[in-house]
């Protein structure tokens, strides 16, 4: 066999991976998300018949004689720079204009322990479990630049995949003071704490889920008060049934919380649940927030929350009894190398080998700049501030379009031309086999 033979074997093997390329290309042509790819060739392996010389005194130099034999695949190449935006008409379907991932992956278990006796000195509630908090749990949730997203008969917001989007959710603000003069709110905000807004954007990375319904207030679940005024003694509610019930937060250090999930309620009426109030024959309770009252309590019965859409903020909204209620606001990934991401399975990816460190990145300012809620603490040489890692990028190059989804990079006019040259060079191979062959049955017949 000759050296031509096989080169011809590695060039038609080489061509037809291209092929393969074109052909997953095209058929790909109508993929919202889809990012086409590219293979290059590259030379094989080279043998040298003579070295190349310098020259001398009295004889001049010469070139290395080598001899290659075929070429192989050289890369296949992701291009992930954005493509065209295609109406749907779908109010949560949404494209990022810029170069970033939605994050979507599977809810989250939380685990609630309970020592001590409700309402004593000795109780304690400890929440584990709860959103990703800093650089090293980036890579949970899958990489996606696919947005049809809608709500699930559970509330959360996830992709037609059953995979939830993950994002910055809004919850109870634990340092709230109702009726906090200027002075006060001044003197905490210069310490990085808000005690003037009832709710705040928790800046660990959790699915998103609508609001739950608050049941009715009555004075077990400790929704109507007493109060006196003038003398006069009346009932209050405190909330509406139907208001908008979001999760309350625990402190779990120096300005750090975790987000609490919804406390599982026994399915005997005659118990109570973890806060002494009333449970609910099978259905959950959620206890609301520590700066309005502990007993405050809501079946698990998600917000209706009509006209849902998400906003060029990346922001989640709707409307609660003509009041618009913000759900959270979406989270971007960023990777290094967004060309370098690894294609998993569908319209997933995953910042492995090749694509650097991932960061996360909001598209909105919020109210700390680190995963985890957490702040830089002390002052002068006592300063210490959360990892560079762990800190939320501002993406002012990104922004969110809806009603539509992002449409396929496939260009098929370039996939046809790529595909008539891949077709002339795997025919021009065939005819080195072709020739060699005929070479090869000359020599053969040289004894008659």
């Amino acid at each position: 066999m000759t050296g031509a033979m096989y080169a011809a074997i590695g060039g038609l093997k080489s061509h037809m991976t291209k092929l393969n390329v074109i052909g997953n290309n095209v058929a790909n042509v109508n993929t919202h998300g889809y990012k086409a790819q590219r293979m290059t060739f590259q030379e094989s392996i080279y043998t040298t018949s003579r070295s190349g010389s310098n020259g001398g005194v009295t004889m001049g130099g010469n070139n290395p004689s080598q001899i290659g034999y075929g070429c192989s695949v050289g890369s296949i190449d992701l291009n992930m720079a954005p493509s065209t935006y295609a109406p749907t008409g779908v109010a949560l379907d949404c494209m990022l204009t810029g170069e970033g991932f939605f994050m979507v992956g599977d809810k989250i278990d939380y685990d609630i322990e309970e020592t001590g006796t409700p309402g004593e000195d000795d109780y304690n509630r400890t929440v584990t479990g709860s959103g990703i908090r800093n650089a090293e749990g980036l890579n949970e949730p899958l990489l996606t630049r696919v947005g049809d997203f809608w709500v699930d008969a559970d509330g959360y917001i996830c992709n037609r995949d059953n995979k939830v989007l993950y994002g910055f959710a809004r919850v109870q603000n634990p340092n709230y003071k109702p009726g906090a003069t200027k002075a006060e709110i001044a003197e905490q905000k210069a310490k990085g704490i808000d005690i003037e807004s009832a709710t705040i954007i928790s800046t660990e990375l959790v699915p998103l889920r609508v609001p739950l319904s608050a049941a009715a207030p009555t004075e077990k679940n400790g929704g109507l008060v007493e109060v006196t005024e003038d003398g006069e003694t009346t009932t209050k509610a405190l909330w509406k049934e139907g208001d908008p019930v979001y999760p309350y937060l625990s402190a779990t250090g120096e300005n750090r919380y975790a987000s609490y999930k919804e406390v599982p309620s026994p399915v005997d009426p005659d118990k109570t649940t973890g806060d002494g109030s009333q449970a609910v024959a099978g259905k959950s309770q959620i206890a609301v927030a520590q700066n309005t009252n502990e007993k405050r309590v809501s079946d698990e019965l998600i917000t209706q929350l009509k006209g849902m859409s998400i906003g060029p903020d990346g922001s989640i909204t709707g409307t609660c009894e003509g009041k618009t209620v913000v759900i959270g606001y979406v989270a971007i990934a960023s990777a290094d190398s967004p060309d370098g991401v690894t294609h998993m399975d569908g319209r997933y990816y995953k910042a492995m080998g090749g694509a650097g460190s991932l960061r996360v990145a909001a598209l909105v300012d919020l109210p700390t700049k680190y995963l985890g809620n957490q702040v830089v603490t002390g002052e002068g040489d006592d300063m210490v501030a959360p990892p560079a890692a762990d800190a939320i990028l501002n993406d002012s190059g990104n922004s969110v379009k809806n009603g539509g989804l992002e449409a396929s990079s496939t260009d098929v006019a370039n996939e046809f031309a790529e595909m008539i040259t891949t077709q002339r060079g795997y025919q021009a191979n065939t005819r080195i086999v072709t020739v060699t062959d005929q070479m090869l049955e000359e020599l053969v017949n040289m004894k008659r």
